[in-house]
């Protein structure tokens, strides 16, 4: 990165929900290599911390708070006393989302797949909306950039991952919406719908997780660029969304799916 980049984000508040692991973890890094202070929201505290212990130990502030997006009061809680100490947020990166319909990956419509309906579209869409809401009066200070992680499975036909799929097509809507919303108060709102991803989403539920992890790297999928993204790469482009770069980018999805979505 040249030290324009690394000075991208100096002196802001960047604030990443599910950063204590998979893409999150990788885009509170690299805001917190461009000059951010981070915080890291996420339901697992101990991650959370851990993920903030690293930055920390590269001589960036961050710093770690549990957050249940299940959890309305809590969300509240959070975000008063977020607000409390960080007046101002320039940053909020909604990135916490879960794929797993209770313990399992699908959930057929014909099969009365109305399984974990609440938990996904409680953690993938609404938590994520009411955080904002919540902590609107630090966003509007700040005039800060909102960037929701949407997926590509938002663009699928697919009738055994309805659910998901649903609650990520309604990312996009509530990025649309937001920015209608807050663009008078100079906010930004954009989304960002990542292909396949190598994160723990993908690798937790193998025996060997390194094992697992080579063979997803080794894996062609159907996209042009033939391959799984790593996090990095789409913490790259949510640091270009949340930054000064894309400052005439407001209610925009856009889609890190290595030409995935675009080739069908």
């Amino acid at each position: 990165m040249t030290n324009e980049m690394l000075a991208r984000f100096h002196g802001r508040i960047a604030l990443v929900t599910g950063g204590a692991s998979g893409i999150g973890r990788a885009t509170a890094q690299r805001l917190a290599q461009e000059g951010a202070e981070v915080v890291i929201l996420d339901r697992d505290a101990a991650g959370a911390e851990r993920v903030a212990t690293e930055i920390r130990e590269t001589n960036s502030p961050a710093h770690a708070f549990t957050l249940d997006l299940m959890d309305e009061t809590g969300i509240a809680d959070t975000a008063k006393t977020l607000m409390e100490r960080f007046p101002k947020v320039d940053v909020l990166v909604n990135c916490a989302g879960v794929v797993h319909i209770q313990g399992k990956q699908n959930s057929p419509f014909i099969e009365g797949g109305l399984a974990g309906w609440d938990s996904l579209v409680g953690i993938n869409l609404k938590g994520g909306a009411i955080l904002v809401h919540e902590l609107l009066p630090a966003i509007i200070a700040g005039k800060g950039a909102i960037v929701n992680v949407s997926s590509e499975a938002a663009f699928h036909k697919r009738p055994n991952k309805w659910v998901y799929d649903l609650t990520k097509a309604g990312v996009l809507s509530l990025t649309r919406s937001l920015a209608a919303a807050l663009a008078p108060h100079g906010v930004r709102v954009n989304s960002i719908a990542p292909g396949g991803t190598i994160t723990e989403m993908h690798l937790n539920d193998h025996a060997d997780i390194e094992q697992a992890r080579t063979e997803l790297e080794g894996t062609k999928l159907s996209n042009l660029l033939g391959r799984f993204a790593h996090p990095s790469e789409i913490a790259a482009a949510i640091a270009f969304l949340a930054s000064d770069d894309a400052s005439f980018v407001t209610g925009a999805t856009l889609t890190a799916d290595g030409g995935g979505v675009g080739s069908r």
